[in-house]
């Protein structure tokens, strides 16, 4: 099953786990282990936006476990494994009666389905270099992924500056089910291919101040549609449709402060994407990490979100397109967003407890969005999580 945008964001949340993520250019001493689990609950949509009174949306379960260890003085090894069991309902397509406002029709509340990663990351560093070679697999009930990885870091004779080039590549197979029923739906497997490019320079500014600048590029071709989604154009139902070729380009960068006389840090992040769907994208990360007595450490943050629509799209589609593409997809729409969160750390001996929160709020006028129509099925979610990490 294709995944929404949170549950992209959420993997990638789950794929963090920042107590083990530390060292990136050097062997960690010890062996690590890290275990997480997270509770995401999407809100039900207001009444007077659903056409069809089904108004619960998605709940997902995730555990993910994560292994780093160190083979010898120049190898390690880590072992991600993530297990997502999601259900619920999502949005199908769009209807507009004369007069009012598009409304969202979803799907039936009966949707049910478990999602596998695995991933292994060999890191060799010799000095100042340090080469990465990945390999990961991601299975669902309908959708298989497999790519590679391969990254190179070098540091200069001073140890204060990292120049870091990476690039990976994936196939993804979708087997979209239920398609005597819904003729939409192809009924052959369908294929998608991507590629994507990395480079990084990382800065020691001072003892107080970490930099880092990265620009990315990802060419994804093939079936990039969403086989479950539908589009009502001119009186008849038709199938999600998206250009077969996108191209992407990202411009990120991160600060790390460091406040001696407060004992705490301030991560200030700013990325920018632009593909040639006509999407463009600002984000904005604040957190500040606050260490306490006790081994207690307490991090409340916010991210601001805001993109553009991509040129296809419609909140509802009252002509025919000369190229074919239709969608109503939310994500696809201009909106804002903004992220609360609020994680708690209290370290041991040779373990730490963690406990975090975020609540998400999306709009059509949220942040620097400014969207003529919007979207009837924008998210708003919860998510909890608990975790511990253990080092021997």
């Amino acid at each position: 099953m294709k995944k929404n945008n949170a549950l992209l964001a959420l993997s990638a949340a789950a794929a963090c786990l920042p107590a083990l993520q530390a060292k990136a250019q050097q062997i960690a001493q010890d062996f690590e282990i890290g275990i997480r689990h997270y509770n995401y609950e999407e809100a039900a949509l207001d009444e007077d936006k659903v056409l069809n009174q089904q108004l619960d949306r998605y709940d997902i379960e995730v555990n993910q476990f994560r292994l780093v260890a160190p083979l010898s003085d120049t190898m390690q090894l880590n072992v991600d494994y993530q297990h997502e069991k999601m259900s619920g309902a999502s949005p199908w397509y769009t209807f507009q009666l004369p007069g009012e406002e598009p409304k969202q029709v979803m799907s039936g509340a009966s949707i049910e389905d478990t999602r596998k990663d695995y991933a292994a990351t060999l890191k060799v560093a010799l000095d100042r270099d340090v080469l990465s070679l990945g390999a990961a697999r991601s299975t669902e009930d309908d959708y298989d992924s497999t790519s590679f990885s391969v990254g190179y870091a070098k540091e200069s004779e001073d140890r204060l500056t990292t120049w870091s080039v990476s690039a990976d590549v994936s196939n993804d197979d979708i087997y979209p089910v239920d398609t005597e029923t819904f003729r939409t739906r192809p009924d052959t497997e369908q294929s998608k291919h991507s590629n994507s490019y990395l480079v990084s320079y990382a800065r020691i500014m001072n003892k107080h101040w970490l930099m880092k600048i990265a620009a990315g590029y990802s060419r994804k071709s093939g079936y990039l549609s969403d086989p479950y989604k539908q589009v009502f154009v001119t009186g008849s139902l038709i199938g999600d449709s998206r250009p077969q070729k996108r191209i992407s380009r990202t411009l990120a960068m991160q600060n790390r402060l460091f406040f001696d006389e407060y004992d705490a840090a301030l991560h200030l992040d700013y990325r920018f994407y632009d593909d040639d769907w006509g999407i463009q994208s600002n984000t904005v990360d604040l957190a500040w990490y606050q260490n306490l007595d006790a081994g207690f450490q307490i991090v409340p943050s916010i991210r601001l979100y805001e993109q553009s629509e991509a040129f296809f799209y419609e909140s509802f589609h009252t002509e025919q397109r000369a190229d074919g593409n239709y969608s109503t997809d939310y994500r696809l729409s201009e909106y804002g967003a903004v992220t609360y969160g609020l994680k708690i750390t209290k370290a041991f001996e040779n373990w730490a407890l963690m406990l975090s929160g975020e609540k998400y709020y999306s709009g059509g006028s949220t942040f620097l969005a400014d969207a003529e129509s919007e979207n009837p099925a924008l998210l708003d979610f919860t998510l909890i999580s608990v975790g511990v990490d253990f080092t021997f």
